[in-house]
C-alpha cells in the first residue's frame, strides 16, 4: 500500500518529506487504525490528569482508597493503549520499509513481537533513568566540592558545566538509540538485547548524521506542534483570566475544570495522532537509510530476490 523504499541513500530532507508524505497519502488508513487505542489513551490520561487536579484535595481514607483505584485503572489503560499504538505505528514502518505489503501481515508480525516490544520500552526507559540518576549525583557531588581556592571553584564550574552537557547529550543520545531499535525491531528478527546493541553499531557508525537527523526532526515536530497547541492556549488563558487573573485578588493558584480537561485531552490525543507515526516512519526510513549506506542492503534484497528465482525454477 506503501511506495516502494528507495533504493539509494537520501538527504535529510529527503527522508522527513517521504515520513510526511507517506502520512498524508495515507490518512484514512492511519486514523482508522490509530483512533480506538487513541481515544483508550486519552481516557486513562484524562483519568490521572483528575486525579492529580481534584484527588490531591480528598482527605478522607474511603476517598484516598478511591483516588488510589483510580490511578491504578487510569494508569493501565494509559499503558495499554499506547502499548497498542506502538505496535500499530511498528507495523506502518515495517510497511514503509517494504518488509511488507500490507497492513494486516505488517501488524501479525509486530503482534508476534509484542513483548519484546514490552520489554524493549521497559528497558530503554531504566536505562535512561539509570544514566540520569547518574549525572545528576556526579552534578551533586561536584557542587558539594569545597571552594576554598581558585584551583577548587575552577574544578567546581567546569564539572558542573561537563555534567549538565553530559546529561543532556547522553539523555539525546539514549533516545536516538532507542528510537532506532523499535524501527529495527520491526524490521529484524533480533533478540533485545541484540536490538539495542544493533541500534549502537549503526548510530555510531554515522553518528554526527544520526544527530542531525534527530536535531531537524525535533524541529520539525515543534513548529507543527506549537501551532496545533495554540487554541487550547488560548482557552486555558482565557478561563484564567475569567476565574483567577480577572478578580480583585489574584488567585495563588488555578484549578482546570472538567470540560477544559475534556478538551485538553482530547486536543492533545489528535495531535499525537498527526506527529507520532510521522516519527516512528521518520526514524523507520532512517534506518533503512542507514542500512543502505553501510551495508548495501539495495544490493543484498535484489541477491535474494534473485536466489528466490532460482529457487522457484528448480522447483
Amino acid at each position: 500500500m506503501f511506495d516502494s523504499p528507495p533504493q539509494q541513500p537520501q538527504s535529510l530532507g529527503d527522508l522527513l518529506g517521504r515520513a510526511f508524505r507517506i502520512y498524508r497519502r495515507n490518512i484514512p488508513l492511519f486514523f482508522k487504525v490509530l483512533l480506538g487505542p487513541t481515544v483508550v489513551s486519552a481516557v486513562g490520561a484524562l483519568g490521572l490528569q483528575w486525579a492529580a487536579t481534584y484527588g490531591l484535595t480528598q482527605t478522607m481514607l474511603s476517598s484516598v482508597l478511591l483516588l488510589a483505584t483510580l490511578v491504578t485503572v487510569s494508569l493501565i489503560i494509559l499503558l495499554g493503549a499506547d502499548w497498542i499504538l506502538v505496535l500499530r505505528q511498528l507495523a506502518f514502518v515495517r510497511m514503509a520499509n517494504g518488509f511488507a505489503q500490507d497492513y494486516t501481515s505488517a501488524y501479525a508480525y509486530m503482534n508476534q513481537r509484542k513483548w519484546q516490544v514490552l520489554v524493549l520500552s521497559l528497558m530503554s526507559g531504566l536505562i535512561m533513568i539509570c544514566a540520569m540518576l547518574a549525572w545528576i549525583l556526579a552534578l551533586i557531588l561536584v557542587v558539594m566540592l569545597p571552594k576554598t581556592t581558585p584551583t577548587f571553584q575552577v574544578l567546581s564550574l567546569g564539572g558542573a558545566i561537563l555534567g549538565v552537557v553530559g546529561f543532556a547529550g547522553s539523555t539525546a543520545l539514549i533516545l536516538v538509540i532507542s528510537c532506532l531499535a523499535f524501527s529495527i525491531l520491526a524490521c529484524e528478527q533480533r533478540s533485545v538485547w541484540e536490538l539495542i546493541g544493533r541500534g549502537w553499531d549503526l548510530i555510531f557508525s554515522d553518528l554526527w548524521r544520526s544527530l542531525a537527523f534527530s536535531l531537524l526532526l525535533l524541529l520539525a515536530v515543534t513548529a507543527i506542534s506549537y501551532p496545533l497547541s495554540l487554541p487550547v492556549m488560548i482557552l486555558t488563558i482565557i478561563d484564567m483570566c475569567r476565574h483567577g487573573l480577572a478578580a480583585e485578588t489574584l488567585r495563588e493558584s488555578y484549578t482546570m475544570p472538567l470540560y477544559l480537561m475534556v478538551i485538553n485531552q482530547v486536543w492533545e490525543s489528535l495531535i499525537h495522532m498527526l506527529l507520532w507515526p510521522v516519527i516512528f516512519l521518520a526514524y523507520g526510513l532512517f534506518y533503512y537509510d542507514l542500512r543502505l549506506r553501510q551495508e548495501g542492503l539495495d544490493v543484498l534484497q535484489r541477491l535474494e530476490g534473485l536466489e528466490r528465482q532460482r529457487a522457484n525454477k528448480c522447483l
